[in-house]
C-alpha cells in the first residue's frame, strides 16, 4: 500500500526520488513473505500425508497383527502443473532467497538516493558495499542504525544470502533435503550445510532459517524509515540545494477568448524565477502533484521533467537573463514508465538568445500540465485599448 504521508515527507525535504526503491524493498519482502507462506503450506501439507500414510501402517500393524507400508507418490498442483513436493520446496526456497539478496541491492539504492541525494553514488554503480564504504563521507549521520548499515557487508545474516545466491549462480544447486522418518513420524526439511570462499554456513531447518532471514530484512527497513523520519523532522539534507519543483509556464494569448479556453497561446515557455545575479551551475527538476491537503482523497504523484528548454527569468526584473537545458540527452514524455529522478539541467547565460526566441515563438507542440506547473501570462486587448495587455 503506497504510504502517501511518507511520499509527501521525502518530497518536502526534496528526496521524493528515494521513495521508489523504498516501496521497492517493501514489494520484495511482501513476496519473499506469499512465497514463505506457500512454503509452510507444502510443509505442512506432505507431511501430513506421510503421517496419515505412517499412522495406517502403524494402526494395521496394532489391529490386524500386520501393517504394510505401500510405496505412494506425493505431487503439488502448482498453478495447474504437477510436480513433486520437494522440488516445489526447492522452488520456493529460492526464490526467497533470491528476493532477499535482491532486496539488499534496492536498499542500497535507497540509501543512496535518501542519504546522499546529489552526492551519491551514480544509480548504475550502487551496491550495499559501495554504499556502506561511502556512510564515512557523511559524518552527519550517526548512531547505531548507520554502525549497522557500515557493517553491513560483513554481516552474517547477509552473508548467509549472499552466499546462498551466489553459489546457485556461478557453482551448483543446493538442494533442499525433505525427509520424513516413518518410524518417528516426523518429517524436516533443511538447508543443507554449505561453503563459499571460506565460510562455513551449517544446516537448517528451512522454515526457521527462511523466517529468519526475512525477518533481517524487514527490521533493517523498518529502521531505516524511522531513522530517516527522525534525523529530518526538524533538519534539511544538506545534499538536495540545486533541487526544485515544478517550473512555472508563461502563456499569452492573442485574444480574451483564446486566453478564457486556453488554446493557441502566441507565445509560451516554461521557465524557474532566479536571482539573475546568482544563478547556480546546475539545477534539478522533478514534477510533483501534490494533494495532501487534509481531504480524504489524499494523493501525491511524481513525473520526470519533460521539459527540452527551461528559461531563467530574473525574480526582480521578469527579464529571461538565460536558458538551461537537461545534461542527460534524452526524450522525456510526462507519460513516460521510466525510474523517478531529478533531472539535472544546466544553465547557459550568453548565446542563448536564438533558442530562447525559437522555444517562445515555434509553432511545435507546446504542453502545459495544469496541475504541475502554475501559469501566468495574458491576452492582447483589441488596438482601440490603450492597454496593450491584461497581464492574468
Amino acid at each position: 500500500m503506497t504510504d502517501y504521508k511518507f511520499i509527501k515527507f521525502l518530497k518536502d525535504k526534496k528526496m521524493v526520488d528515494a521513495y521508489q526503491y523504498y516501496e521497492a524493498c517493501s514489494y520484495k519482502l511482501y513476496l519473499a513473505q506469499l512465497s514463505l507462506s506457500a512454503l509452510n503450506n507444502v510443509v505442512a501439507d506432505y507431511q501430513k500425508k506421510e503421517t496419515d500414510v505412517a499412522e495406517e501402517f502403524y494402526r494395521d500393524a496394532a489391529t490386524k497383527g500386520k501393517g504394510t507400508y505401500s510405496a505412494h507418490t506425493n505431487s503439488v498442483n502448482y498453478l495447474g502443473v504437477e510436480a513433486s513436493p520437494t522440488v516445489i520446496m526447492d522452488k520456493l526456497t529460492m526464490e526467497i532467497l533470491s528476493l532477499l539478496h535482491n532486496f539488499f541491492d534496492t536498499f542500497a539504492q535507497w540509501l543512496n538516493a535518501s542519504l546522499f541525494a546529489e552526492d551519491g553514488l551514480p544509480m548504475e554503480r550502487v551496491s550495499l558495499t559501495k554504499v556502506a564504504g561511502k556512510m564515512a563521507s557523511f559524518p552527519e549521520y550517526t548512531g547505531q542504525f548507520i554502525t549497522d548499515v557500515i557493517a553491513l557487508p560483513t554481516n552474517q545474516e547477509y552473508l548467509y544470502i549472499a552466499d546462498y545466491n551466489n553459489t546457485l549462480k556461478h557453482r551448483r544447486q543446493i538442494y533442499v533435503e525433505n525427509k520424513f522418518d516413518i518410524l518417528a513420524v516426523k518429517g524436516s526439511v533443511a538447508v543443507p550445510e554449505f561453503e563459499k570462499d571460506g565460510r562455513p554456513h551449517v544446516k537448517e531447518n528451512a522454515l526457521d532459517l527462511l523466517k529468519k532471514k526475512i525477518n533481517f530484512c524487514s527490521s533493517i527497513l523498518d529502521d531505516s524509515k524511522t531513522y530517516i523520519e527522525t534525523f529530518f523532522a526538524n533538519v534539511d539534507n544538506q545534499h538536495v540545494a540545486h533541487r526544485l519543483y515544478n517550473p512555472k509556464t508563461y502563456l499569452f494569448f492573442g485574444s480574451e477568448e483564446d486566453y478564457k479556453a486556453m488554446r493557441s497561446p502566441v507565445n509560451h515557455y516554461h521557465y524557474i524565477e532566479v536571482d539573475a545575479a546568482n544563478i547556480q551551475d546546475s539545477y534539478q527538476v522533478l514534477l510533483v502533484c501534490d494533494r495532501m491537503n487534509g481531504s480524504e482523497e489524499e494523493s501525491i504523484e511524481v513525473f520526470n521533467s519533460p521539459y527540452p528548454i527551461i528559461m531563467l527569468r530574473d525574480s526582480a526584473s521578469e527579464r529571461i537573463v538565460g536558458i538551461m537545458k537537461p545534461d542527460d540527452g534524452v526524450s522525456l514524455s510526462i507519460k513516460d514508465e521510466k525510474e523517478v529522478y531529478y533531472r539535472k539541467y544546466t544553465p547557459q547565460t550568453t548565446g542563448y538568445e536564438h533558442e530562447m526566441f525559437m522555444a517562445i515563438c515555434q509553432d511545435e507542440p507546446f504542453h502545459y500540465y495544469p496541475f504541475l506547473s502554475d501559469m501566468t501570462g495574458g491576452y492582447a486587448l483589441p488596438e482601440h485599448d490603450e492597454n496593450e495587455q491584461d497581464s492574468k
